[in-house]
């Protein structure tokens, strides 16, 4: 199993170190652009020129009331960070089996001392661990950005509370990747199908909150349970959004684990 880590850190060593820079990076610099632009002011201006409809969606959803603090929340609902987040998760999953078996290193590497439960098992701990401190580089950059640029928002708590709500959304989408991974043999095939996922999930939320109508589509987006506005302006930390979050991460891992342990190689 070390031997395998070792392999997989220094695989995935600078794909990961360019996440955590550019997350880190993209939090500070949201504190900095805070902090030196009237960005409220700017974004008041122009939610005026959008239809009645929009401008709550953007006032009170999006940015949290166009507040310094609902500015720098919306650091980590930005595109960026929850695509960044997404994409790691996605790649270390569907690497860890359909890519292996697709590029015919599946039958050498378990010809080793090294059951399919270790195996997995091994995966699991490096793509928990990396997910982690994604979290935390982001947690980092938030912090050190309101230090750097005086603006003194958030305590080290709800910090780490945004940190844990982030870290399991995207282990959320490394189970839905790892049991695609385990049934399939291509990474590319694994890589599109949750991509779509991610997309159509993040859609679901958009149109969920726009549209009444289509209210109903909300408890069936991850991003639903994702809620960086509610952990740092309004001081919730919804315990049932982690719970949901944990359930659907521990139901695809066991998946996982047993469909590997049945299926054949290659």
């Amino acid at each position: 199993m070390l031997n395998l880590l070792r392999n997989l850190a220094s695989r995935h060593m600078l794909f990961v170190a360019l996440c955590l820079v550019f997350l880190g990076g993209l939090e500070f610099l949201i504190c900095g652009l805070v902090a030196t632009v009237d960005v409220s002011g700017v974004l008041k201006e122009v939610a005026k020129a959008v239809p009645s409809f929009l401008q709550a969606l953007l006032s009170e959803q999006v940015l949290a009331g166009m507040t310094t603090r609902g500015l720098v929340a919306f650091g980590w609902n930005h595109p960026l960070a929850l695509a960044l987040g997404a994409a790691t998760a996605i790649a270390l999953a569907s690497r860890s089996v359909a890519g292996e078996i697709e590029n015919g290193m599946m039958e050498l590497l378990l010809s080793q001392p090294l059951s399919r439960r270790n195996y997995l098992l091994t995966h699991l701990l490096f793509a928990a661990f990396t997910l982690a401190a994604l979290s935390l580089a982001g947690m980092l950059g938030t912090y050190l950005g309101q230090k750097n640029y005086g603006l003194n928002l958030f305590d080290a708590r709800p910090l780490l509370q945004l940190a844990l709500n982030f870290f399991l959304l995207q282990m959320a989408w490394y189970s839905l990747a790892l049991v695609l991974s385990v049934y399939a043999r291509e990474s590319g095939r694994v890589t599109g199908a949750v991509f779509l996922l991610v997309l159509a999930s993040f859609f679901a939320q958009v149109l969920g909150k726009l549209l009444p109508a289509a209210a109903w589509l909300l408890p069936y987006s991850l991003y639903t349970y994702y809620s960086p506005p509610e952990i740092l302006v309004e001081s919730l930390f919804s315990t049932s959004s982690l719970t949901v979050l944990g359930s659907i991460s521990a139901l695809g891992i066991g998946l996982s684990f047993w469909r590997f342990q049945q299926r054949d190689l290659p």
